[in-house]
């Protein structure tokens, strides 16, 4: 009885220590909400919500991954694209992702026109004139930020150009702790409906610039402030669950890991 009870002992005190050795996850489970048919998951943890969606994009040849942090703490916190993991559920390991410019330069190659332009059943293709205009638009605002920040010697480095989201010139309010589940799901989906969806673009017939732009970049995010952009995965590398349809919609699960601060959010996604 010494030695069972010993033993006991000695299990209950490894299982202590892998526990105290593996980063903390939310403790809520994680919820959904809809934005033009795709289901985005949310979790709220201390300091931060993180919510993200997952589709098919390039003609189906990519998995995008949307991710948007909302710092609701007191403090600013730094998010790099690096510490993101996207783990294939069904055969258990790691997906590398393709960084947005590799991307966007297989995009502009001739030969891959066929294979990741969309087809017209999926949408109307932007017209080439906007396209051009808005790539025009967005280097000239690029070039002219870069020209400033050589200017300013005594600043502090920026890692990122892309903006946070603001109403009025002021920035964005946190959800209050006592909220209802009710207020912070309007909260959120209110935020992702308010401007085109990335995903559902990404559908579509669109520019190598935009897949670079909507990419998700390091950023230090203020208090009541917050950012999104999209991660890029082989689908190719993704397995199938070998229990559904050979073609069925959703046969492929991913598992998404978002460290934030000293918080780590996870989620399991249906990829479509």
């Amino acid at each position: 009885m010494r030695y069972i009870l010993c033993a006991a002992l000695l299990c209950s005190w490894l299982g202590a220590q892998d526990k105290a050795s593996a980063p903390p996850l939310s403790p809520r489970e994680d919820r959904i909400f809809y934005v033009n048919g795709i289901d985005y998951h949310f979790l709220s943890g201390t300091n931060y919500t993180v919510v993200v969606a997952a589709h098919s994009v390039a003609n189906r040849k990519f998995l995008g991954v949307k991710v948007r942090i909302l710092n609701n703490g007191q403090h600013s916190v730094t998010v790099r694209p690096e510490d993101v993991r996207v783990e294939d559920a069904v055969a258990g390991r790691e997906v590398a992702t393709i960084s947005a410019a590799e991307l966007a330069n297989k995009m502009r190659r001739p030969y891959n026109w066929s294979r990741y332009a969309v087809s017209a059943a999926a949408g109307p293709a932007p017209a080439a004139g906007d396209l051009e205009t808005a790539d025009q638009q967005h280097s000239d605002l690029m070039r002219a930020m870069r020209q400033m920040a050589g200017q300013m010697d005594n600043a502090p480095p920026v890692l990122s150009t892309r903006s946070f989201t603001e109403t009025d010139g002021e920035p964005d309010s946190a959800i209050a702790p006592q909220a209802m589940l009710s207020d912070e799901v309007s909260h959120l989906r209110r935020k992702e409906a308010s401007r085109p969806d990335v995903l559902m673009q990404l559908q579509r017939q669109v520019s190598p610039d935009y897949v670079e732009r909507t990419s998700f970049l390091a950023n230090t995010i203020p208090p009541r402030a917050d950012v999104d952009g999209v991660f890029y995965y082989p689908m190719g590398k993704l397995a199938r669950n070998p229990a559904a349809a050979k073609k069925a919609a959703k046969s492929r699960m991913v598992r998404v890991t978002v460290p934030v601060g000293e918080e780590n959010f996870q989620f399991m996604l249906a990829v479509e």
